[in-house]
């Protein structure tokens, strides 16, 4: 299992339901300015820094015109690691987007919880 994430302008889906459809119609699109500067550079700052012994660690990242789609390994390296001491990277790879979106216009669909954060203001 992997975990899955998704950028996308605030208020460009209505509920978790349209998110899958919105990023489809973004495919072969170029990557909007700002996401290409501060998410995706960011992505991949992370990726830079990770170390060869910890190449399961690696993001992959899936950009194209408003939406960044992320996947993250759902735990460590199994053959290291035994039962209960493997590890996932989902708690600090949304704490990363969400570092990278704060203050910016876009919203961070998690697929394993099925939420947008943050939530749609109700006015």
């Amino acid at each position: 299992m992997n975990y899955e994430f998704v950028v996308l302008p605030m208020g460009a889906v209505d509920s978790p339901a349209e998110v899958l459809t919105y990023v489809r119609t973004q495919h072969g699109q170029p990557v909007d300015e700002q996401l290409r500067r501060f998410v995706v550079a960011g992505l991949q700052l992370w990726n830079s820094r990770v170390p060869a012994a910890y190449r399961h660690a690696l993001l992959h990242v899936e950009a194209a015109g408003s939406s960044v789609r992320v996947t993250a390994a759902d735990r460590a390296d199994r053959r290291r690691h035994r039962g209960s001491a493997v590890d996932n990277a989902a708690t600090a790879v949304r704490g990363l987007i969400e570092g990278l979106i704060s203050g910016l216009e876009y919203q961070l669909y998690d697929a394993v919880n099925n939420t947008l954060w943050p939530p749609k203001r109700v006015e």
